[in-house]
């Protein structure tokens, strides 16, 4: 993918000015505010505005950010939408989006004093099914459903003052386990000079993937870290702003006591760099060390790590590590040619690398997701269409490695769960959503197929078909839906799994 230097001079010192402009309004003003958990579908509704050419600053593959950072963007959104002509209003078809974000953020504005929500947005979820559902446990952090009926209630605790926020996020979960109390994610939040610092568990989403990324998404329990990010996207100096508006993001988590080598820690790099309103691209790296029964890192073994030594990789020092990294971009094409059977058209891939082999440190694992997001496809309006293609298993010879270690015995996971893309290693898949979306609801229809142990002794087969509904009924949110699953060269087919799930917004 290339991207010519001399084209778009204009967009990009518009798109330098209106981070900048982000920048200052943050260290003019630090207030509490809590984040948009992943899986919203807010984030959906903002990536649908971004390919009606209506949000040109947003950095969607970075996930979670504030409530803030989501209504400046409805902010954006709404500017540019009142700007276009009746007839072009006509064409983008954007009013159900921007009225359903409107609900979510344009009303709820954080006050500068303190503030108290003791129980803010209540849900309550039901799952029926015949087997433990597969497919409706991915992404789900690390929430697995069983066999029979399942129940969880749980509501959103905030408090905040000045630039802190505390949120806390309890569920209660009844099926054939039994009952319990679980804390889904729970977080204190200082911002100050457009910095956040984050101490807690939240669940987190590296990528412009959908169904899946290869190094972090929610398919785990969220991760015990520290956390240090920018409020908005801002401007590096001199040269380098041509890159356009950057936002970084570092953690530092310690994983659980129940693996090979307990309380091992895990170090995460994020750089997303916007160039064009149009085109992004993120550089991602993660790395897993220490624990007990590990040697610590000393101040020369972080400079080779960081510099990804071949003693890092092949020694019995405490720099042999799991080292993860991979670059992902993505480009929006807004359709002003009317023959085109589109409104508007995201593509985008992400490219995986893990550890390294020989005197070439050519990488032992390497991984590729590529997608393409579809507003209106064939003309067909107030639809859009997605497919995501994902593989971990490139040839026989490294295809098993992913996500593995020598060292690390238990893998790149969390509690059993695959911190990155949920198929885990050795593994294909193709996932495609379409959906309608109405005045107050959305009915969308999906596919999935998963391959994995493709180049193993046994290769085993799913495939997923599910129909669901969200009604929106002032601050009510229903959603139902009902999916099959056919395992073929598994161990035992699934019956039909239904669901329904209701969210009060105060």
């Amino acid at each position: 993918m290339r991207v010519s230097v001399g084209v778009r001079v204009s967009s990009c010192l518009k798109n330098a000015f209106l981070a900048l402009a982000f920048v200052l309004s943050a260290w003019a003003c630090c207030s509490a505010d809590a984040d948009i958990p992943v899986g919203s579908s807010a984030y959906d509704d903002f990536e649908l505005l971004e390919l009606k050419g209506l949000l040109k600053s947003g950095m969607l593959s970075t996930r979670p950010f504030s409530r803030s950072e989501g209504a400046r963007l409805l902010k954006e959104a709404m500017e540019g939408w009142d700007k276009l002509p009746e007839e072009e209003k006509a064409r983008k078809r954007a009013e159900k989006t921007i009225k359903r974000l409107s609900r979510e953020f344009g009303l709820q504005a954080r006050p500068d004093g303190a503030y108290l929500k003791p129980a803010g947005r209540p849900y309550s979820k039901m799952v029926y099914s015949d087997g433990a559902p597969y497919f409706l446990s991915v992404n789900n952090n690390g929430d697995l459903y069983t066999d029979g009926f399942n129940f969880r209630a749980g509501f959103s605790t905030e408090a905040g003052f000045s630039g802190l926020s505390l949120v806390l996020g309890p569920e209660y979960r009844a099926d054939s386990d039994g009952s319990r109390l679980e804390f889904v994610y729970g977080y204190a939040m200082l911002r100050f000079a457009g910095i956040e610092l984050m101490a807690g568990k939240e669940p987190m989403w590296w990528g412009p993937g959908y169904h899946g990324a290869l190094l972090l998404t929610n398919n785990a329990k969220p991760l015990d870290m520290i956390r240090l990010t920018s409020s908005h996207p801002f401007l590096l100096p001199w040269i380098f702003e041509w890159f356009g508006p950057l936002k970084p993001t570092f953690f530092l988590a310690r994983l659980e006591k129940e693996r090979d080598f307990p309380r091992a820690n895990l170090l995460g790099m994020r750089l997303d760099f916007k160039p064009t309103p149009r085109f992004r691209f993120g550089l991602n790296r993660v790395f897993m060390f220490g624990g007990e029964g590990r040697k610590s890192l000393g101040v020369s073994d972080w400079f080779k790590v960081f510099i990804a030594s071949d003693s890092a990789e092949h020694s019995d020092s405490s720099t042999n590590g799991n080292q993860i990294v991979s670059l992902d971009a993505s480009y929006v094409y807004v359709n002003e040619w009317s023959l085109l059977p589109f409104s508007g058209i995201k593509v985008y891939t992400e490219w995986g690398a893990e550890d390294s082999s020989g005197d070439t440190k050519t990488p032992t694992g390497r991984a590729n997701i590529y997608g393409a997001y579809v507003d209106e496809p064939f003309w067909l309006a107030n639809t859009d269409l997605r497919v995501e293609w994902a593989n971990t298993a490139r040839n026989a010879r490294y295809g098993p490695l992913w996500y593995s270690h020598v060292v690390y015995n238990s893998g790149y996971t969390h509690e059993g769960r695959i911190i990155g893309h949920h198929m885990g290693t050795d593994a294909r898949n193709l996932f495609a959503r379409a959906q309608l979306r109405l005045e107050d609801a959305v009915i969308g229809l999906e596919y999935d197929v998963e391959r994995s142990g493709i180049h193993g002794a046994s290769e085993a087969k799913k495939r997923w078909v599910g129909l669901d509904l969200a009604y929106i009924y002032k601050r009510a949110t229903l959603k139902t839906g009902l999916g099959l699953t056919d395992q073929i060269n598994g161990t035992s087919a699934e019956g039909p799994t239904g669901w329904a799930s209701i969210t009060f917004d105060f």
